[in-house]
């Protein structure tokens, strides 16, 4: 999987065109913040980042891979044309495996992600694995391993996609979770503009919930062509 991290959405679209041209799955983050996110559910193989982030630099992309174990992942640092040649020399200090200055050719850009995706991987085999632990959600607790939703004694099992979305949830909270995401990290495909498969995955889990009391409705929000946005209920809504 080939990670995007940019704030320019057009140059988010484009490369994962490009990536979709190949048949390369790929994810898309518009920040450092939302990348740390994403790194709690895929493990990419490739990173695909701008220099300069809205909330950082590629220098906070590539210590976040270290954090989660994944030195293994290429890197390919994109910068403006007058950066200096000491900031592209100290990506490559970093970790970065390319730099490439813009304007950025697309066909030797996709050359380089070409020779990365084919490399084998090279994971440390003692390398630490991701714990999922049991979340509070909804005024419920989830648990994700036992995939089990429970409200006082009742409790109620869900299927992989349901606990999948009820996690994604909680780690929005506040923010929207958007279609793109949902798609991607659920479904293991781009989003073509159907919501018809969220909502019923939504109202699945929303039966679920029911079972043991807890009205999700109440805490997820629908916004229009853009995703969900979980939050606890306001005081209006009690």
């Amino acid at each position: 999987m080939i990670a995007i991290i940019s704030q320019s959405a057009q140059e988010r679209s484009a490369f994962g065109a490009l990536c979709e041209s190949r048949g390369w799955l790929s994810s898309e983050c518009d920040s450092v913040r939302d990348f740390r996110k994403l790194l709690h559910h895929l493990r990419p193989k490739i990173v695909l980042v701008r220099h300069r982030l809205s909330d950082g630099y590629s220098d906070d992309v590539l210590a976040a891979l270290g954090g989660a174990g994944l030195l293994s992942a290429k890197v390919v640092v994109l910068i403006a044309a007058g950066t200096s040649a000491g900031v592209e020399a100290r990506q490559i200090v970093l970790g970065a495996d390319c730099v490439q200055r813009d304007p950025v050719r697309p066909d030797v850009l996709v050359e380089y992600l070409a020779k990365y995706h084919q490399a084998p991987n090279r994971e440390p085999s003692a390398s630490p694995k991701i714990v999922r632990k049991p979340f509070a959600f909804a005024g419920a607790t989830a648990d994700p391993v036992g995939r089990i939703l429970q409200r006082g004694k009742k409790t109620c099992h869900l299927t992989p996609h349901e606990v999948d979305l009820a996690e994604l949830l909680v780690q929005s909270e506040g923010g929207v979770l958007t279609y793109e995401t949902l798609y991607h990290d659920l479904l293991g495909r781009r989003f073509r503009g159907d919501t018809s498969n969220m909502r019923v995955l939504l109202g699945k889990l929303g039966a679920s919930a029911l079972s043991v009391g807890v009205k999700i409705r109440s805490w997820v929000e629908v916004i229009p062509k853009m995703g969900y946005r979980y939050r606890p209920p306001q005081p209006k809504d009690a």
